[in-house]
């Protein structure tokens, strides 16, 4: 059994929850709430007296989401969210009729309107590669669709529906030296698994901070290569984004070095102050230890899964093991959406996601969640009694 850890004490669930649903919104440890509190506390007794004290909240933010990437705080951006931070790539981007994108036939809503928009208005193709038959998203099935006119290879890190994990290595080093550009929506990964996109070759990756990131809505990251920052414009624009920030009296339209060209406005400094330390958590628990941690609860989760009957639907290792923290599953002798209201019922909380159930652990929690999260024998077999319908 997977012993406790020591961050557990960050997150006081009531004794009746189990919390699944990191892959849909993360509870905010103790710290982060604290941080929150001490900002606002600063707002409240002293308004923008004390603003430096203020803009450190993001700059430190800024740093600390940079390390988690192992990379240069100067082209990390903070954006309110996930499709913003997609669409701030697709319409920076110069397009001509023709003109190709490669994509898969998972992605969430946020890695597609954008790019079937894009199509609809400039007359792009866009190419999607379908899954293999476990549900796997393949890189190289990806990269062979990738012709001379593609412009753009969008892709999750790990899909949401069903937890599929791409080879984002491999993706990087085939799309190396091309003019492609790798644009990653790492929602469902960054901060379950570790993930470097300057040696992975990513030249775009965005995902906001209420997943694995353990942070608030409504404040997420957009990290850039410098390929990236030479071919992606600004469209939004404001006082934040030019190159003389804070000189109210010059108007210039210069965009700013580096990212933060693409922070036009006030920044979200109460999210900042959360999403830093809950980042700041991740490092200090070690994004390996997290990510072991992480696969070892949805390891144990599968097997005894596998052992009440049920049927995975998450491409799984040669041991038989999810790559992600995502576990989809549905039972053959009772209708998923009843099993859904019944776990509900029994306080662990999921998703109905993909083709059945989504559990989805963090690296806080041990064997005893484990443990509780598969105690619906009864449930089942009760069903079975009484001739519940089959899924």
């Amino acid at each position: 059994m997977l012993a406790p850890h020591p961050h557990r004490a960050e997150f006081p669930h009531p004794p009746g929850l189990v919390y699944l649903n990191h892959a849909g919104v993360s509870p905010l440890p103790r710290r982060a709430a604290a941080a929150v509190r001490q900002a606002l506390a600063l707002l409240v007794e002293e308004g923008a007296a004390r603003y430096p004290v203020l803009d450190r909240i993001q700059e430190d933010c800024r740093r600390v989401c940079a390390r988690l990437l192992q990379g240069d705080p100067e082209r990390l951006a903070f954006v309110p969210n996930t499709s913003e931070g997609l669409s701030f790539i697709g319409l920076g981007l110069d397009w001509a009729a023709g003109d190709a994108i490669v994509t898969t036939d998972q992605e969430f809503p946020s890695n597609a309107v954008i790019w079937r928009d894009l199509a609809r208005r400039h007359g792009l193709e866009i190419i999607t590669v379908p899954s293999l038959p476990d549900g796997g998203v393949a890189a190289e099935r990806l990269l062979a669709a990738v012709t001379p006119r593609t412009r753009v290879l969008a892709v999750s890190s790990v899909q949401f529906g069903s937890g599929a994990v791409v080879d984002l290595a491999q993706l990087g080093a085939g799309l190396r030296g091309t003019e492609v550009l790798l644009v990653v929506d790492a929602i469902q990964g960054l901060g379950a698994l570790p993930m470097a996109p300057d040696r992975l070759g990513i030249d775009a990756l965005c995902a906001d901070g209420h997943k694995w990131l353990l942070g608030p809505e409504g404040l997420g990251i957009l990290y850039l290569s410098p390929k990236a920052l030479e071919r992606v414009t600004p469209r939004v624009l404001g006082w934040h984004s030019v190159a003389n920030a804070g000189d109210y009296h010059t108007i210039i339209t210069d965009p700013r070095p580096g990212a933060r060209r693409f922070e036009a406005g006030s920044p979200n400094l109460l999210g900042a102050a959360a999403l830093g330390a809950s980042v700041d958590l991740l490092l200090a628990a070690g994004p390996e230890t997290v990510r072991d941690r992480v696969l070892a609860l949805t390891a144990a989760l599968a097997d005894g899964l596998r052992e009440l009957g049920c049927t995975l639907h998450t491409p799984l290792d040669d041991q038989g093991h999810p790559r992600a923290g995502i576990v989809v599953f549905s039972h053959p002798g009772m209708a998923t959406a009843d099993l859904h209201r019944a776990l509900r019922a029994r306080g662990l909380f999921h998703a109905h996601r993909g083709a059945g159930l989504r559990y989805a652990p963090h690296y806080y929690q041990d064997g005893t969640d484990v443990e509780r999260a598969l105690d619906f024998r009864a449930v089942l077999e009760g069903m079975a009694v009484s001739g519940g319908r089959t899924s």
